[in-house]
Formats: structure tokens, C-alpha cells, sequence
């Protein structure tokens, strides 16, 4: 797919605003989509969204916007500098609580309206380096992106559920995936923990043929991950899924999930919810991940609230 062409027409789109009941207002017609650095799936999955939306949701158009990262996201849309945002769970559980990064300044203004992709947190390190547990990566130079990123809060949850702290590790931020992808192939950094979707291909090239290799975790360790984390659960990244990786890998993951600020009409969002799963094979079709995008990810709960506009699409279909 050709990104120009998403952007010459949303360029195109016509600005017509529609009497949305909840007071939209004309600076509203442009949605801004919060996703993360180039290089990773979050933009081509928002490039994807506002290709699928802008024609479904008329008199609305919207922009993929390349950011810092989920923590990022969270911060911006509360401060209402985004209006839609791709996040991890966990960057999202840590703003609502209020804790980790967002200790003392929790979101009260972002809402959830979708989850899709459990993303499986890939934790890498140089292949010249002894590391059998989580344990063996204090003392070792850890890459986090960039501050308050998504990366950079889950390897802070991962690491302190088994008693680590980033005191115990020496954590660098490089900035974006370009930066962090060369630092760790020229040996600078040592390791990374990133909640990525398997077979990625700045994944793939950090791991090359053989650089890096993948920690599967032990029972005990995903039980103490989980037990402390609720947006975590278990998960596998299969064997062959890169170089060198001859068996399954054992880790957790979390869910990529969709929120949106506070003060976007209720229609809007119930409109933008529907559109979404009623375009899922549209948009499983310009990005693999939305495969499982589906109404019932959100039983069980959710790490955020959920937006009034969303909540009444999912009671329509006897989800909530």
C-alpha cells in the first residue's frame, strides 16, 4: 500500500461538518490519530484506520500522526492535543491508575472504544551475553525507545514483578526504533523488552542471524508478571518465527487498544466504533493485526473506561 496515496486523499476529503448530537465543532472535522514511531506497526495501523474511516464517517477526516508511543498518546489526548489513539494496555492501565510513569497525574479525560492484537512482549538480548532469566538482566544496558513510551512502562512492570527495579539495570532512551535498532546491532545497548507483533520487521532485523536472541520466560516468572499486571496474560511466540529461534518462546502480552479523548460527540465515536468492526475485513486487509478485531475482546473488561458512544454499540449487540 501506498502511504502517499492515503494521504493525497485524505488531503481530499471533504470538510463538511454533521450536526453530531453532543456539540461538534468545526475544528473537529480533522481527527488526529496518535500511533508511534515509524518503523513499527502503530502507524501503518493507524494509516489503515483513516483510510477505512474517512469514507465511512462522512464529514470527518483522519490523519495518522507518527508520536513518541502509547505513554505519549495517553498524555496528549488527555491534554486533548489527539482525538484518537493506538495504545498498549499496559501504558493505558498505568494512566488511568496513575501509577508507574503517570504517578500523580492519572488520565481522567481518555476513554477506550476497541482492543484488538494481544501483543506479545519480545524480550531481546545479545546472543554474547548469559541470560536465562529476567533476573540476569540487572547490571545490563536496557533499551527504553523513548520517555514514558509504551516499551519503557512495560519493561518497568516486567522487570519489577520479579523484584528488579531500573535502578538494578541501566535503562537509555534512544528515541525511536531507527536509533534503538542501531544501537543495539553496534552492541551499545545490551537488551530490549518490546511489545511488538510477531515477525516484525524491525524485530527481525535486530535479531538478524543470530544477534539477538529471544528470553522465553519460566512459569514462575509470567505467574508473577500477570498476578501484579491484570492487563497481562500469557503468550507464545511460535518456534521459526525468527532466526535462530528453534523452539517456542514463553512471554506475555497485552492488548493494543483504541481510546479516544474526552469531548468527542457520542455519535461520533458510535458511529466510528461501528464503522470499525463493520469494516474489520477491510482493514484486516491493509494490516494483518486487525485479524482479530472483534466486538467481543471487550468482555471481561477493559483497561479504560469506556466511551458512552462506544458503550452503546457494544450494548446494541449484546456484548455489555
Amino acid at each position: 500500500m501506498s502511504w502517499q496515496s492515503v494521504f493525497k486523499s485524505l488531503a481530499a476529503a471533504a470538510i463538511l461538518v454533521p450536526s453530531f448530537a453532543g456539540g461538534a465543532l468545526a475544528e473537529d472535522a480533522f481527527l488526529k490519530i496518535g500511533t508511534a514511531s515509524m518503523g513499527g506497526n502503530f502507524f501503518p495501523m493507524g494509516a489503515a484506520m483513516a483510510e477505512v474511516l474517512g469514507p465511512q464517517i462522512k464529514g470527518y477526516s483522519f490523519t495518522p500522526m507518527a508520536t513518541a508511543g502509547s505513554a505519549y498518546n495517553m498524555t496528549a489526548l488527555q491534554k486533548g492535543e489527539q482525538d484518537i489513539g493506538l495504545c498498549q494496555g499496559s501504558a493505558v492501565a498505568a494512566a488511568v491508575k496513575g501509577t508507574g510513569e503517570f504517578a500523580g497525574r492519572k488520565t481522567d479525560k481518555v476513554y477506550a472504544i476497541a482492543q484488538y492484537h494481544s501483543t506479545p512482549q519480545h524480550i531481546v538480548y545479545n546472543a554474547k551475553l548469559s541470560v536465562k532469566s529476567l533476573k540476569d538482566l540487572k547490571g545490563k544496558r536496557i533499551e527504553l525507545m523513548s520517555p514514558g513510551d509504551g516499551i519503557e512502562v512495560a519493561t518497568k512492570q516486567i522487570l519489577s514483578a520479579v523484584g528488579l527495579s531500573m535502578k538494578d539495570v541501566v535503562g537509555e532512551h534512544s528515541g525511536n526504533r531507527q536509533q534503538s535498532s542501531s544501537r543495539l546491532k553496534t552492541g551499545r545497548m545490551d537488551a530490549i523488552i518490546d511489545g511488538t507483533g510477531v515477525g516484525a520487521a524491525w524485530m527481525v532485523d535486530v535479531i538478524g542471524e543470530g544477534r539477538f536472541k529471544l528470553l522465553s520466560l519460566s512459569p514462575a516468572e509470567i505467574e508473577a508478571i500477570v498476578t501484579k499486571n491484570s492487563e497481562f496474560s500469557p503468550a507464545t511466540i511460535p518456534a521459526k518465527s525468527y532466526v535462530g529461534q528453534d523452539a517456542d518462546v514463553r512471554t506475555v502480552a497485552n492488548w493494543t487498544i483504541v481510546v479516544v479523548r474526552a469531548g468527542l460527540p457520542d455519535d461520533l465515536v458510535y458511529a466510528m466504533t461501528k464503522a470499525m468492526f463493520e469494516n474489520q475485513a477491510d482493514l484486516a486487509k491493509r494490516h494483518t493485526y486487525f485479524k482479530d478485531l472483534r466486538p467481543e475482546n471487550v468482555k471481561g473488561g477493559i483497561a479504560a473506561p469506556m466511551h458512552p458512544g462506544a458503550l452503546r454499540y457494544y450494548k446494541e449487540k449484546g456484548i455489555l
